[in-house]
């Protein structure tokens, strides 16, 4: 997040903000939150503004600031004060629908009761105006979505990637924009601030299609706060999208679509480059950018490490997208840049022609970067890339662009690779990390000593500043934890079945399955590279998963064992060996396999997967498998039933998640702590082999 280049007045109002906000959080609806929050600032910058907002306008907006400090509720004016700007025509948020339903206190959306002490602590300097609207609204988005377990229903991107994305595609005034897959908004904004620094943004046309539904409002509301007044977004679906693929309207595409989905129905579609996987649509979204670029148009997609090595029918897309000159570059990007998943990323850029940004008989490369290394990160929040490393990524684009054989190579950072030798490579990979020379090695072990040393200190730094933030999440959840209700153990077999009395009721059951059997994945079904990895016993390393001997099926073996697919938020957990193991399925391991020897866990909605993960590491639930299990003492195995009675502790969701985040921040604590180790040892063999004691 790129709230560490802002301490100015607007994080200052922000916090001020989130103070009065964060006492009422616990269990509600965050789109509708988040909605009414940024409907707050779109009108208090409105009124600010505005040269003749109205007097009814005024009127109600003052009633309502006025009786804020006293606890009275501002939504009965909030909406009407809503309803009167819609109709101003300088009102830059005229175009959402059902606008004043955000401030709506009917009994089945519930009331806003943070709503008073929000407007109360607005009115106080500094003011939105004085701070900055836009900065404030970007700012309390990014801080809404750091604060939330599930905030929008679309993974939200970092202000410092869009901004990225942006400036690498450079759209001017008078350019169209579009965002297949929008979210909140966040490229769009992005786009808009790139294009207002050139010129003028009102001569722009952008678009976006929201995946989550509830999203459309939220997107509007945020561009609305940004002063961005003439968008079009929709609700729309992948399937929606794949059928109408090219119209060849857009300029630009910034995108971030969702990774590995699922997509059935494809197969009748005329893909340019190829038929992609209904297992995963990474492919398809990387053909519909390019479908709907106009011929100057440039496109660029966030997109998962893997799309850049996958085999089968991907790398065959891929060599079609590379022989008819679809791209331009890939980025590799560091891990951690999200608030809600460590997935590593890759930056696609692609061009409609590459001849009409690249200068005559010089379109047969592509620039890889490798930008994996680049990036600041402390505990617990996610790592972000500074203006001057999002600056040095864009100029070297820009200058290969300009004339890619008079660009020289960066070793350690970037190559530009003709065609011809990326076609060698079987596959067509293209990740950058197969083509970036790495950088020469300082020779002196002395030098590498005092770098080390001076890796210790900042680790250090980092791992006091860690602590008391782990001192207050294990504050909260003890709270949270004796509040005063009594925590039931339930048996995990019940709580698969969704119904627990007097505890909760989940919509829906979860599941609860042992791994496929040896007749289903034989030894012969391993293939030795690409395909679908299985996770097995070994590889479940920690709080998460090692694919550093990770076996693998193709993909139509992967497709054979469709039941035992992993999704977002599943629990793989061991059966057999050390028992107690247990990772959560994040985004990267979406559509992976469960392995023989391990259970496959899915709770049920409504309950948090990495409270349940970390409940079956801690050391009552090894106890009780320990004790309950069968085989050798090297070898211990758990059974499906058996597993089925486990005692589980279950609390309230509310709980669950402040003990989750707790264990999360220990996790993250360990980690810093075996880096530090790590760190010393290598000074210890360095000083001893150069760095203090000079070798013979």
């Amino acid at each position: 997040m790129e709230t560490t280049e802002t301490k100015g007045p607007a994080a200052e109002l922000v916090d001020r903000l989130w103070r009065a906000y964060a006492p009422f959080q616990r269990g509600r609806s965050t789109d509708r939150d988040l909605a009414a929050m940024l409907a707050i600032l779109v009108l208090a910058g409105f009124i600010e503004s505005a040269s003749e907002p109205g007097d009814e306008l005024v009127k109600r907006w003052t009633r309502a600031v006025t009786e804020a400090p006293f606890g009275h509720s501002p939504l009965r004016d909030l909406r009407a004060a809503l309803q009167v700007a819609a109709r101003h025509e300088r009102f830059p948020a005229r175009a959402v629908e059902h606008l004043e339903s955000v401030f709506s206190d009917d009994e089945a959306r519930g009331e806003l009761p943070w709503a008073a002490a929000f407007l109360s602590a607005l009115q106080q300097p500094p003011t939105a105006a004085e701070a900055g609207l836009e900065e404030v609204g970007g700012l309390l988005l990014e801080r809404y979505i750091e604060e939330s377990s599930a905030p929008t229903g679309e993974y939200y991107t970092p202000r410092a990637l869009t901004r990225l994305l942006a400036e690498a595609v450079s759209p001017q005034p008078g350019d169209r924009v579009l965002d297949p897959s929008c979210g909140t908004g966040g490229f769009l904004v992005a786009a808009a601030q790139h294009i207002a620094e050139q010129g003028h943004a009102g001569d722009a046309s952008l678009e976006g299609y929201a995946m989550d539904h509830r999203n459309p409002q939220l997107a509007m509301l945020n561009l609305a706060a940004h002063g961005i007044d003439q968008p079009l977004v929709r609700a729309s679906d992948p399937g929606a999208l794949f059928r109408s693929l090219g119209n060849g309207m857009a300029d630009f595409v910034l995108c971030n679509p969702p990774f590995n989905q699922r997509v059935q129905g494809l197969e009748h579609l005329g893909w340019p480059f190829g038929l992609p996987p209904e297992s995963n649509a990474n492919f398809a979204w990387l053909q519909l950018a390019w479908s709907r670029l106009s011929d100057k148009g440039k496109a660029a997609l966030i997109m998962p490490s893997g799309a850049a090595s996958a085999r089968g029918r991907e790398g065959e897309i891929r060599r079609e997208m590379l022989i008819q000159g679809a791209l331009l570059a890939v980025v590799a990007l560091p891990a951690n840049l999200f608030s809600h998943t460590t997935v590593p990323v890759h930056l696609w850029l692609l061009a409609r022609d590459k001849s009409r940004h690249m200068p005559t008989g010089e379109t047969d490369s592509v620039l890889f970067i490798d930008a994996s290394r680049l990036g600041t990160q402390v505990p617990r929040q996610a790592r972000v890339l500074s203006p001057a490393e999002r600056e040095r990524i864009i100029s070297r684009f820009h200058a290969w662009l300009r004339s890619p054989r008079a660009t020289a190579d960066e070793p350690g950072f970037s190559r530009s690779v003709v065609y011809k030798e990326i076609l060698e490579n079987d596959g067509c990979p293209l990740d950058p990390r197969l083509y970036v020379l790495p950088a020469q090695e300082r020779p002196a072990a002395a030098l590498d000593t005092r770098r080390l040393l001076d890796e210790l200190a900042r680790g250090a730094e980092r791992t006091a500043g860690a602590t008391p933030r782990l001192g207050k999440s294990f504050d909260l959840s003890e709270r949270a934890a004796h509040s005063g209700t009594e925590t039931p153990r339930v048996p995990l077999r019940r709580i698969v079945e969704g119904i627990v009395e007097g505890v909760f009721e989940a919509p829906a059951p979860g599941l609860l399955l042992a791994g496929p059997s040896g007749s289903l994945i034989r030894a012969d079904h391993y293939v030795d590279a690409g395909g679908v990895p299985v996770v097995m016993p070994k590889d479940l390393t920690g709080s998460g998963f090692s694919t550093a001997d990770i076996r693998r099926v193709s993909e139509r073996q992967a497709m054979e064992l469709e039941r035992f697919r992993l999704r977002n938020g599943d629990i793989v957990l061991a059966r057999r060996g050390e028992l107690g193991r247990a990772a959560v399925v994040r985004g990267e391991q979406h559509g992976w396999v469960c392995g023989t020897g391990c259970f496959l866990l899915r709770p049920p909605a409504g309950l948090d997967a990495d409270y349940f993960a970390a409940y079956l590491r801690g050391g009552e639930a090894r106890t009780w498998l320990d004790s309950h299990s069968t085989g050798s003492m090297s070898m211990k195995t758990i059974s499906l039933r058996v597993l089925g009675d486990l005692p589980v502790a279950l609390p309230d969701l509310a709980t669950q998640q402040a003990i989750a985040d707790t264990m999360a921040q220990l996790d993250a604590h360990e980690h810093l702590l075996r880096e530090q180790l790590d760190l010393t040892r290598r000074i210890r063999h360095g000083a001893l082999s150069g760095g203090i004691i000079a070798p013979s």
